[in-house]
């Protein structure tokens, strides 16, 4: 007998199937965590166990993935690949778990799986304690938060508000918690958006949310009593009753914003404000000055060039400082003959014009500090504008420049 011990000690079971409730009592709708291990000696091939199979009875949800560890049974070390699965009962009584087994290619190895096959576990599901008419919301923590899109106590009549109401759980999905009801009040108009639900599956649970927004709009002046919003529940860990809740809450109201606009006196600026103004101003001055000093200054470049080329007695060089004070004076406009830069000069300028005209091309005695001491003055008022009057009928010759009268009289001679 001896022998028989020590000989079944030397040859442990290659495989160990083992599962686990985890309450062993759940209620129906409540969410129950299911373990199911699979032990295999170390030399032994891997092997997969077929997943929990209740039918209509329940509704089963895979957790994570396996979970490989090492255990010890009996003195002998094991490699352990485990699963776990949400289980949610349907119906009150016993919900039973078929006996596990392996599937895949070690069904074809009788050497290994004969006689592997896991015991059947039962659960016992009690029935929902929800009274009459109230949600039945078996879990572990509910509880309600709200926000608001404007201070609840600063509202104005016919202003809208959003307030956004959010029921959380652990241990209910989000598609299962109810819809918060307001009470209708008088003097406050409520329209409820449509809500989003959301899940997610933890590690051996799951959490919930529901959101739901509703736009109110107070439409006349005064105090709001808006009633305390309620939500029974089933604390799972106490196995006892619980109330969530978000308490009452009193809305202000007053006058429509346009009134309040009307009605605002006017302030009197800050001493930051006043500083702030009067740098602006400032700003603005120093770059309009700015502005108009670099839009003068070809101007004045052109001006100096053509005093040096008047004291050097250099027409061609006056006649092109001329140009390029034009081009500052007119930007865009086109340089006219040296007679048009005159229109607007009194006689004795235009008459310096033509004498420079006169040396340039007809070859006459110029005084370059007579022409700059006549058109001076009229070189700081930049460019005349002035309506263009149509030339009066005369002879074709009449309407040539000197230069080209000159010319046309020396070939009738």
């Amino acid at each position: 007998m001896l022998a028989w011990a020590l000989g079944a000690r030397a040859a442990p079971v290659p495989y160990v199937i083992e599962t686990e409730f985890e309450p062993a009592r759940a209620y129906v709708g409540a969410e129950v965590t299911l373990r199911l291990r699979l032990l295999r000696l170390p030399e032994a091939p891997y092997g997969v166990l077929r997943p929990p199979q209740f039918g209509d009875e329940a509704t089963v949800t895979p957790l994570g993935f396996n979970r490989p560890y090492e255990t010890r049974r009996a003195g002998v070390v094991y490699q352990v690949r485990e699963r776990a699965y949400l289980v949610i009962p349907r119906r009150a009584g016993r919900l039973v778990l078929p006996a596990p087994e392996i599937l895949g290619p070690l069904r074809n190895a009788p050497e290994f799986v004969r006689g592997v096959r896991g015991a059947p576990r039962a659960l016992e599901v009690r029935p929902a304690r929800a009274a009459p008419g109230e949600p039945w919301l078996p879990a572990r923590r509910v509880w309600l938060e709200e926000s608001w899109s404007s201070d609840p106590g600063a509202l104005a009549a016919g202003t809208a508000v959003v307030r956004t109401l959010v029921v959380r759980s652990e241990g209910l999905s989000g598609n299962r918690l109810p819809r918060l009801e307001m009470a209708a009040q008088p003097g406050l108009s409520a329209h409820h958006d449509a809500s989003d639900f959301r899940s997610e599956y933890l590690e051996a649970s799951m959490a919930g949310r529901r959101t739901q927004r509703v736009v109110l709009m107070p439409l006349e002046e005064g105090d709001i009593d808006l009633p305390a919003l309620s939500l029974p529940w089933w604390d799972l860990m106490a196995d006892a009753p619980r109330v969530a809740m978000l308490p009452a809450r009193i809305l202000r109201v007053g006058a429509p914003a346009a009134a309040q606009a009307a009605s605002a006196a006017p302030q009197e600026p800050s001493p930051f404000a006043v500083m702030r103004g009067f740098a602006i101003v400032l700003f603005v001055l120093c770059a309009a000055v700015l502005w108009a000093y670099l839009r003068r200054q070809p101007q004045r470049e052109a001006r100096r060039q053509l005093r040096a080329a008047c004291r050097r007695t250099n027409p061609q060089a006056v006649r092109d400082a001329l140009i390029e004070w034009w081009k500052a004076a007119a930007p865009g406009a086109p340089a006219p003959l040296l007679q048009r830069m005159g229109d607007g000069w009194d006689a004795d300028a235009r008459a310096r014009l033509a004498a420079l005209d006169a040396a340039l091309y007809a070859g006459r005695a110029w005084d370059g500090k007579a022409f700059w001491r006549g058109v001076r003055p009229w070189l700081r008022r930049g460019v005349a504008r002035r309506q263009a009057a149509p030339p009066p009928k005369s002879p074709a010759s009449s309407a040539l420049p000197p230069l080209f009268r000159l010319q046309e009289l020396r070939e009738k001679r």
